[in-house]
């Protein structure tokens, strides 16, 4: 008897995880989640947390939409789907929160998604779609729209990382910051700025740049929002 319930609520959390939801945006079902499941979990040892996932899709079938629906997958379903077989389990969970936000521009979609990790981490990803051309939007794309060299574009991005890694480390004596090895970090942080790195256009307008900034304990780095065409 206990088999078959917990047979049933797996398939239950299965259901759950097909049901399409929907964006709200100038083509209505341009995205759907191809993950949706919420809930309360207590794990083997008593741990309750909340969980939230919510994973999106394009439901375009063009070439480019088909490898931005496999990276999301592999990246974010992927994970969505380990956390549910740890609840089957009863195994604690690693992640709890797989979220995403629709910025539209006419015909172009740019999707961000994060994913928070165990120690403070959050995974976080960008993707630009037009569905006009049926063609990725990168960042060349988006740079050439704006009229903006590559060369001026990562000088603004070093800029504004250099003056986030600054921001973020103020209040480090300055006795402390040879022994940490404050400027190793900081010329880390400025190396990573470059062309690679994701980006995306938010609702406003700006331009946002997912960067990251090397950190004295925990991970090596973590994902920071950066705007290189703003300051402050």
């Amino acid at each position: 008897m206990k088999r078959m319930i917990s047979l049933l609520i797996t398939a239950c959390i299965l259901l759950l995880f097909t049901v399409p939801a929907y964006a709200d945006g100038p083509r209505p079902g341009a995205v759907a989640e191809l993950y949706s499941a919420e809930g309360i979990y207590t794990d083997c040892v008593g741990n309750v947390s909340s969980y939230s996932y919510h994973v999106p899709q394009l439901t375009a079938f063009t070439k480019d939409a088909e490898e931005i629906n496999a990276e999301i997958r592999e990246r974010f379903g992927a994970l969505a789907e380990q956390q549910m077989r740890n609840m089957e389990g009863g195994y604690s969970l690693w992640s709890w929160h797989i979220e995403w936000h629709p910025y539209w521009h006419d015909s172009q979609l740019f999707l961000l998604i994060t994913g928070d990790m165990d120690g403070g981490f959050t995974d976080y990803a960008a993707y630009g779609y037009d569905f006009d051309s049926g063609r990725r939007v990168g960042n060349k794309d988006i740079l050439r729209e704006l009229g903006v060299s590559e060369k001026e574009y990562v000088a603004n991005l070093r800029e504004k990382v250099k003056f986030m890694f600054e921001d973020m480390y103020k209040s480090m004596p300055q006795k402390d910051r040879k022994a940490l090895g404050y400027n190793s970090l900081l010329r880390k942080t400025l190396a990573w700025a470059d062309m690679e790195q994701p980006m995306f256009i938010d609702g406003g307008g700006s331009v946002v740049t997912i960067v990251k900034i090397a950190s004295v304990a925990g991970a090596d780095w973590y994902y920071h929002l950066a705007t290189p065409f703003a300051y402050g």
